[in-house]
């Protein structure tokens, strides 16, 4: 459970570090470089943002938490946050309890970048802005059909297409269309799975280029979200057979699109600041704390750590990646040290409080005998941190975590912590769960399978999809776990592939 949150601070010149913050109204890109670049991504970003609200239902309001958006020169860095990635892969996506960030490798030219951070955006905004149990297919093809925009200056184009995609529709037998519409990515063989999401870009780029069939698409989603089967939903919204649907898609080769001019109508004011030159060593290490998916302990990485922390004696950055590296991976005790000293040195840090917290919780993990005694011991960080800042939710959800081994737990207060948490974070799929959990032992259904089904039918959720999936059939807590762990088990929710193979592109992971 990740602490820290890159914070940018203005910095003295001299100390020249290499990493640049820019901040907009609903981003921050960090990136090594050019500044006249980072401003410039930044703005497409936000371009691309305004693109999406012009083309969906999701109106322009304030956002809790920024998306952190981490820009790359190479595969070898996007492993440093990710190790065993593949060479090919270029960007993941994490929405976890410690943060969520997007990170791509530039090095592999711009229309790639912007692809991958196109296609993992396109998923953010869906589950941000008007969640609910949509059906694979879907969630694919409008991430797939909106990642093909291209923004030239003040040009928007939107409807393109990604070569990869068209390359596997012409070159590949494709996957019966009774599976693209009724089964997720990980159920397709890995070695045909580009197939799906080809067809279902195209599906979804079928169905948006008219309007009689948008107002079909629409009545089917809607049905799906409802509890509908896939197929019969579909056919009846489309009155056609998959026979008849699957030919229409082979002989549509036309793709009308969309063109816009000034779609931002007044550009997002950029601030550009500098990272503290501790940032150059860690930054990489910081955000691999934040993804780590799993209890895995590695002696190799907390040296590694430690020695680049060991450069920058008494920075604040250094110290608080080396503290959050040593409750998960190294030293308890140590990592108490480390955090003492930085609430020693600002007893209102809320990125020290909050790794105070999760800090302590981790130790209950990695030691169980201690669970309750290290829960109560992180709830006065945790509350203080939510006093300082209302709007975290990695605060609400560790101080709900702490809660749990507690008798009675989820009260009240336990509840409304989990559903503020989720609000504040409704792309975190742990959070989801969890309040799903907690409305059903309130008695709550309903309510709770509204919030359980946005993760069953995750394409990408994994084991917390077969949790949510066993908790909506009426299995127990227990039941649901097993459940969840016979997925992880069987490994059958692999990375995203947001960039097919061909043509020399790579891979998108998203968790």
């Amino acid at each position: 459970m990740s602490a820290l949150t890159v914070v940018g601070a203005l910095w003295p010149a001299a100390a020249s570090a290499q990493w640049l913050r820019a901040e907009t109204d609903r981003f921050i890109v960090y990136s090594r470089g050019r500044e006249a670049q980072l401003r410039e991504y930044a703005v497409k970003l936000t371009t691309f943002d305004a693109v999406l609200r012009s083309m969906s239902p999701a109106p322009r309001k304030p956002v809790a938490r920024k998306l952190e958006v981490y820009l790359v020169d190479s595969a070898a860095e996007l492993r440093r946050v990710r190790p065993g990635l593949s060479s090919s892969t270029l960007g993941l996506y994490t929405a976890g309890t410690g943060g969520t960030f997007a990170i791509a490798d530039r090095g592999g030219g711009g229309l790639d970048t912007d692809d991958v951070l196109f296609h993992e955006y396109g998923h953010h905004f869906m589950l941000e802005n008007f969640p609910a149990g949509y059906p694979g297919w879907f969630v694919e093809g409008w991430a797939e059909y909106f990642m093909a925009t291209e923004i030239v200056g003040r040009t928007v184009k939107v409807g393109g297409y990604n070569v990869n995609r068209v390359y596997w529709l012409f070159n590949a037998p494709w996957l019966p269309m009774e599976d693209v519409l009724s089964k997720s990515p990980w159920q397709i063989p890995r070695e045909r799975r580009h197939l799906f999401y080809s067809q279902a870009w195209l599906l979804t780029h079928y169905m948006r280029s008219d309007p009689v069939r948008a107002k079909q698409l629409n009545e089917a989603i809607f049905a799906i979200a409802n509890g509908e089967q896939p197929l019969p939903a579909m056919q009846k919204a489309t009155g056609m057979t998959v026979a008849e649907l699957t030919k229409a898609l082979r002989g549509y080769q036309k793709l009308p699109g969309y063109k816009f001019t000034d779609v931002l109508k007044t550009p997002p004011v950029v601030t550009v600041t500098r990272l503290p030159p501790s940032a150059d060593d860690l930054l990489l290490d910081h955000l691999r704390l934040v993804a780590q998916r799993d209890d895995t302990v590695d002696p190799k990485f907390l040296a590694d750590v430690r020695r680049r922390a060991a450069k920058w004696p008494d920075d604040r950055y250094a110290e608080l990646v080396w503290g959050e590296a040593e409750f998960a991976h190294g030293d308890i005790a140590a990592g108490e040290a480390i955090v003492q000293r930085r609430l020693d040195a600002n007893t209102n840090d809320v990125e020290a409080l909050l790794l105070a917290g999760t800090g302590q919780l981790t130790a209950g993990h990695r030691r169980p005998d201690t669970r309750l005694a290290r829960a109560r011991a992180a709830r006065p960080y945790l509350i203080k941190a939510h006093k300082l800042n209302e709007d975290d939710y990695r605060v609400l959800f560790a101080y709900a975590v702490s809660r749990m081994a507690e008798p009675g737990f989820p009260n009240e207060n336990d509840l409304n912590a989990l559903l503020a948490a989720r609000a504040l974070a409704p792309t975190v799929d742990p959070i989801t769960v969890m309040a799903g959990q907690a409305l059903l032992k309130h008695g709550e259904r309903e309510r709770a399978e509204g919030l359980l089904a946005i993760v069953a039918n995750n394409p990408h959720g994994g084991p917390l999809s077969a949790q949510a999936r066993a908790l909506m059939e009426g299995k127990s807590t227990s039941e649901a776990e097993a459940a969840a762990a016979a997925e992880a088990e069987a490994d059958l929710a692999p990375p995203d592939d947001a960039g097919g193979k061909a043509g020399g592109k790579g891979e998108a992971g998203k968790d």
